[in-house]
């Protein structure tokens, strides 16, 4: 699949760009992000190594990227997307996000095969778009329960009408292997997802929209340090605690939900994810509400999210290092978001936030990783970017 992926630039970047079935387009965001609080490092996600920490930061949010499809007729295409930014090793090296063979029916049904987007959230698929959006980032207490949002596999779409409806089904079938470092250990830990299922529904009309979405599959991590510990685990005859905490071949599941309205000038949306996996990667629950009002180009919006873990990450166990490695799971935090979208022109917008997070977790949340002694206290997040397409 990965080599499908590598077909899909080569063709789309290849061809004459002059070809009536070519359309390449170009986005990108470019912005900066201050954090007042110098205990923590404020990053994009989980799992980067670059952030904020009483300095303005210019990786964070910024990215380039081009999206190309090839139409070879009306029915098959070859779409792509390339993108350029920091990514979670602290490297700015060219990327393929995604790419995959389209077929269209032009009617009902529609089949995908490659390197394929999971349908988790509203904006899976746009997430690197900045201008498709209205914050500047998915808040992370949604966005970044999963580990993953790319599969290699197969999706199948069938979308209908009634009445005045849309309903979409989406159907994804696929694997993974991924590698996600872990700052706090300094280690990378190489993971593996197999039998990936997933099923997405969609309902709604041009001003209110519903979706579900549920995600399985069996998942492994592998690292040095982990591998070892299990190991001694077994070796001193603790072979209940290592299978309940060691990720090898265990069920993750992911369920989702979202309300999203959009009518006259009033914007609202919302998204529920629980993420649930049977080892040391324990399970967490959150969600984000976001009411948003048009005056013309400009759009001031607030938003407030959450998330919690399901099991205590305070475990008691004869292991030392097995109570720490859960213990670093504990990403549960709250934010609130105040900002605005100003459209400059039709190719171009200009954004602003301010986020005051609340961390709960002794290694602080998703967005927040400890620089020095822990301190449970708030940090303030000024943030400002322009996106463009064209």
């Amino acid at each position: 699949m990965r080599l499908l992926a590598l077909l899909c630039v080569f063709l789309t970047l290849n061809l004459n760009a002059q070809d009536s079935n070519l359309d390449i387009k170009f986005f990108g965001t470019l912005g900066g992000v201050y954090n007042d609080n110098n205990k923590y490092l404020y990053t994009k996600g989980p799992h980067s190594k670059d952030g904020s920490s009483k300095k303005i930061n210019t990786y964070v949010d910024s990215i380039v990227g081009t999206q190309a499809t090839y139409k070879f007729n009306d029915n098959f295409s070859l779409i792509s997307q390339g993108i350029i930014k920091k990514d979670d090793f602290g490297d700015t090296d060219p990327a393929i996000d995604w790419g995959y063979l389209k077929y269209d029916s032009n009617e009902n049904f529609i089949f995908k095969l490659g390197r394929i987007k999971l349908p988790y959230y509203k904006n899976s698929n746009n997430n690197n778009i900045g201008y498709s959006k209205l914050m500047i980032r998915e808040p992370i207490e949604v966005y970044g329960q999963m580990p993953f949002d790319i599969y290699n596999g197969v999706e199948f779409i069938y979308s209908n009408i009634i009445n005045k409806y849309f309903y979409t089904i989406q159907g994804s079938y696929g694997q993974e292997k991924f590698d996600i470092p872990i700052q706090t250990l300094n280690e990378v830990f190489e993971n593996e997802i197999k039998d990936l299922k997933a099923i997405n529904f969609t309902f709604g009309n041009d001003n209110i929209e519903a979706r579900a979405s549920y995600l399985h599959g069996k998942i492994s991590s592998s690292s040095s340090s982990i591998d070892t510990l299990f190991s001694s685990l077994r070796q001193y005859n603790l072979n209940d605690l290592a299978s309940e905490y060691e990720m090898k071949d265990k069920n993750a599941e992911y369920f989702g939900l979202g309300l999203f309205i959009d009518y006259e000038n009033y914007i609202f949306s919302s998204e529920y994810g629980k993420r649930k996996v049977d080892s040391f990667y324990l399970g967490t629950s959150g969600f984000y509400t976001t009411l948003g009002y048009r005056f013309g180009s400009l759009i001031p919006y607030f938003t407030y999210a959450k998330v919690k873990m399901i099991k205590d990450t305070n475990i008691d166990s004869i292991s030392n290092d097995l109570n720490y490695l859960v213990g670093i799971q504990n990403v549960a935090q709250d934010t609130k978001t105040l900002g605005f979208k100003y459209h400059i022109n039709q190719n171009i917008d200009f954004k602003f936030e301010y986020q005051r997070i609340r961390p709960r977790g002794l290694n602080g949340g998703f967005n927040l990783n400890p620089t020095g002694d822990y301190e449970n206290s708030n940090s303030n997040i000024y943030s400002f970017v322009i996106d463009f397409v064209f």
